[in-house]
């Protein structure tokens, strides 16, 4: 597979597969026949449909992390209107978000479960028959991680399916979603190489599921677990991954393939297509969701390299933007990747873990926290400002939210950690706030609470 930076190619499956044809829990498509899930070259192809998925589902992934937390305040006009729901908890199921959410999703899942459903049989070499199906898997746990996150109880489909079986199919617990999450992440690292050279860097790669197997038991609270696959990621700093010295080298355009970058949706211009969030970040003239009140900006410490990076105030009178990724392109056709795992994270990650078994005064969570401070110009935090394992907690939670403001991470770090509600009671969050409603198309077209139920509170 090549050019993992996902420009939309013109292969036959991806005109089939394309988002112009976004599918509730999509059925199985034209191209789910023998005569094509044959040859390796139908299996990249496959993965690049699979892989292109992400972007559809991430152009929008700042609003459900970002904007619904405390980091932004949307505009109160234009298209920007419906925002408002996210940020001040009004969401009503019928938001157009929500349905195009839950559509993109499945329509890749679907994509992923072909592949899955068939590399076994077909003939071509061993290893790369396993290669696909660690990326195939790599990407299904990517998917239900993010799902499960946002709705909860969803309808767990590993099979091909046709369109009435979808209307049939039931949900699942999220322990049960849990579960095949860490199952595909788990094979996915037994399957993948460390990394890919030329143009297959960009791929799904072992570091990668061992980073989201990672997220996804700190997530489910078994600390052991997370340690145990963090520590694997960590083990490779300086051969495979790295924290760089200069934070905002990190979101440069040009060093996008970074060693601190495990894992990202990749983007490119190719004259028609890019992704659809450069621009909304950086034009001056409409900042939209990207504008954050002063309290995202009174977070920083004094001398921390990251604001002024991160945060613009000159940009839009008035308004505070969210600048991190600053070049504003042509409205569609932005270039910057989407880092979705940085080792940053990793760091942060296992120090959290660290500290959920057992605080240490001055231990190796106080390190690993440490050493991202260092890298952002800020002293250390010692068990003098964190003397016990809350006080460590409140340290973690700002700095990972300055750490990671623009990136999507805020609101599900406040959920993993239950303090969503502490925060932003005020804006009207409560304690079914955690997940988002089912998209009301949803429930009306299957018309059955014994198949699928709308969340508590909506």
């Amino acid at each position: 597979m090549k050019y993992i930076k996902y420009y939309l190619f013109s292969l036959g499956i991806l005109s089939v597969l394309s988002c112009d044809n976004e599918l509730e829990i999509a059925p199985v498509s034209n191209l789910s026949t023998s005569s094509f899930y044959q040859k390796e070259s139908d299996f990249e192809q496959a993965l690049i449909g699979a892989y292109s998925g992400l972007k559809n589902t991430y152009n929008d992934v700042f609003v459900f992390g970002d904007v619904r937390s405390d980091n932004t305040i949307p505009n109160e006009s234009g298209s920007v209107t419906t925002l408002q729901d996210f940020d001040k908890f009004n969401l009503n199921p019928s938001n157009a978000l929500l349905e195009s959410n839950w559509n993109r999703t499945y329509n890749t899942i679907n994509r992923i479960n072909l592949i899955l459903d068939r590399i076994d049989d077909a003939e071509i070499d061993n290893s790369i028959a396993s290669r696909i199906k660690g990326e195939a898997q790599f990407l299904r746990g990517l998917n239900y991680f993010n799902h499960v996150r946002n709705f909860g109880n969803v309808p767990l489909i590993l099979n091909p399916i046709t369109a009435n079986e979808a209307l049939e199919f039931p949900q699942s617990n999220p322990t049960e979603v849990y579960a095949q999450i860490v199952s595909d992440l788990k094979s996915a690292a037994n399957l993948l190489p460390e990394s890919f050279s030329g143009n297959d860097v960009g791929r799904a790669t072992s570091i990668a599921a061992n980073a989201l197997l990672g997220k996804v038991y700190l997530t489910i609270g078994n600390y052991v677990e997370a340690e145990s696959s963090l520590r694997s990621v960590l083990a490779l700093e300086g051969s495979k991954v790295d924290l760089l010295a200069n934070y905002a080298d990190v979101f440069d355009q040009a060093n996008e393939y970074n060693a601190e970058i495990i894992f990202a949706v990749r983007y490119a211009n190719d004259g028609l297509n890019g992704n659809g969030f450069n621009y909304g970040f950086a034009n001056p003239l409409e900042p939209n969701n990207r504008a954050t009140g002063t309290d995202l900006f009174d977070e920083y410490e004094p001398g921390d390299v990251r604001r002024d990076f991160t945060l613009n105030t000159g940009v839009a009178p008035g308004e505070i933007l969210i600048y991190k990724y600053g070049n504003p392109g042509t409205s569609g056709r932005g270039e910057s990747d989407w880092p979705i795992i940085r080792f940053s994270d990793v760091l942060l990650m296992l120090s959290e873990a660290l500290n959920e078994q057992s605080y240490v005064a001055d231990g190796e969570a106080f390190t690993l926290l440490n050493r991202i401070r260092n890298r952002a110009g800020l002293g250390p935090i010692t068990s003098t400002e964190a003397p016990n394992q809350e006080t460590f907690r409140l340290a973690m939670e700002h700095e990972r939210r300055v750490e990671f403001a623009g990136e999507a991470h805020r609101w599900y770090d406040l959920v993993r950690t239950d303090r969503f509600e502490d925060l932003l009671g005020s804006l009207g969050a409560k304690s079914t706030s955690n997940l988002f409603p089912i998209p009301l198309a949803e429930i009306q077209k299957i018309n059955d609470e014994s198949i699928l139920r709308q969340n508590p509170g909506y």
